[in-house]
């Protein structure tokens, strides 16, 4: 049996589609899984790590504006589109199961007009239009929010939670975590993530909230690519000798930024990346987390027991991030803070709330823990393996 996985353009399309190629292969023995990604993208990258067969397409994005550059893209995803049939013809997959992006979607239309059933997953509680349109088409539509249900048809509609990386969800104890880490054990543990792209804006507040945060505080922040370069004049205090703690040289990243605070402040380190390792670590040694809000970043925080700060990135599409942390702050799992209200103060406030109330911070983590769905890759693979059709009737040219 044959199933294609494909997804790409971000680590919010890209590691569901792993962890479900995971699942697929523990879940059925033989299956072989193949990932259909961009040619040169990152997905191109994750896929060679995890020991999966790539097959590239042009993909590119389709701004909202009407432009050159939009019919460009329209000619780039239509040579996607045809290259995808020529490649799943000859892959002769039962199944392919779609994780987002635009790549996702010239395969899983490819699929679909060849006959080979095809399985999509919905991040978020808002349903992208490429998802919306997909579906009429489709076997089934898995669901990481119970509020996408009203979007797709009903009886092709599963709840199953977000797919993720099996070794996100076994790790560290936290102790360990904070020893891989170097972080003491007294310290209150704000892990800061603005997604694989990053989140300038949360950034920005970031350090300069840092100088004025309270003494015993262990900032861990993941800047993204979008803003990887060195900020002079700041690293951590640990390297000048001030208030112990340090990460270890297995967490360093070549975008590092050492950054200085003050004696007897807190402790700061800032990496462009968390590889998986360090990910998990400091999920482990984390206290609670500032975050944005794509559907892997809160399903993953979910998994770790994590209260959160929620700033939602305001520009995506039909302003979904703030569609899912509302679901996660409506649950108690979270504080919903809009990137226009975010501040210093404000960052910092919220910080030293949670820090010294004890019994309120250990409620959140429970609230957000009760929305974990750890099987939701098993719960994926299953319903692809379902789907799928290993003897099919000749499809149409």
């Amino acid at each position: 049996m044959t199933i294609v996985v494909t997804g790409g353009g971000t680590g919010g399309h890209i590691y569901p589609a792993i962890a479900v190629a995971e699942a697929l292969r523990v879940a059925a023995s033989g299956v072989r899984v193949v990932y259909v990604g961009a040619s040169g993208g990152r997905e191109e990258g994750v896929a060679a790590e995890n020991g999966l067969p790539f097959v590239g397409l042009p993909a590119r994005k389709i701004r909202r504006l009407v432009s050159f550059d939009t019919i460009l893209s329209l000619i780039v995803l239509y040579r996607g589109y045809r290259q995808a049939r020529a490649q799943l013809r000859a892959l002769a997959p039962d199944a392919v199961v779609g994780t987002g992006g635009y790549v996702a979607a010239s395969a899983a239309l490819a699929a679909a007009r060849l006959g080979i059933p095809v399985v999509i997953h919905e991040q978020n509680a808002v349903a992208g239009r490429t998802t919306i349109r997909l579906a009429r088409s489709a076997a089934h539509i898995c669901l990481t929010y119970r509020e996408s249900i009203p979007q797709f048809p009903p009886d092709k509609a599963t709840v199953t939670g977000l797919p993720i990386r099996a070794s996100l969800l076994a790790g560290p104890t936290r102790p360990e975590a904070r020893r891989i880490l170097g972080i003491s054990d007294e310290a209150f543990v704000v892990l800061v993530l603005g997604g694989s792209q990053g989140a300038v804006a949360i950034n920005n507040v970031v350090r300069e909230a840092v100088p004025a945060m309270q003494a015993g505080t262990f900032v861990l922040h993941q800047t993204g690519d979008a803003d990887a370069g060195e900020t002079p004049a700041l690293r951590t205090a640990s390297d000048a000798g001030e208030n112990g703690g340090h990460l270890s040289h297995r967490s360093h990243s070549s975008h590092e930024s050492h950054r200085s605070v003050p004696a007897r402040r807190c402790d700061y380190r800032a990496m462009a990346h968390l590889d998986t390792d360090t990910l998990n670590a400091a999920y482990r040694a984390a206290d609670m987390v500032v975050c944005r809000c794509g559907a892997s970043t809160l399903a993953e925080v979910a998994c770790a027991r994590l209260p959160a700060l929620l700033v939602p990135y305001p520009a995506a599409y039909a302003d979904h991030q703030t569609a899912n942390a509302s679901a996660v702050a409506g649950a108690g799992g979270g504080v919903l803070v809009p990137q226009a209200e975010l501040s210093t103060e404000r960052l910092i406030r919220e910080i030293r709330i949670l820090r010294e109330d004890p019994k309120a911070r250990s409620a959140m983590a429970a609230a957000s823990a009760a929305l974990a769905r750890p099987d939701a890759a098993r719960a994926v693979a299953r319903i692809v393996l379902d789907c799928a059709r290993p003897t099919r009737p000749e499809r149409p040219t």
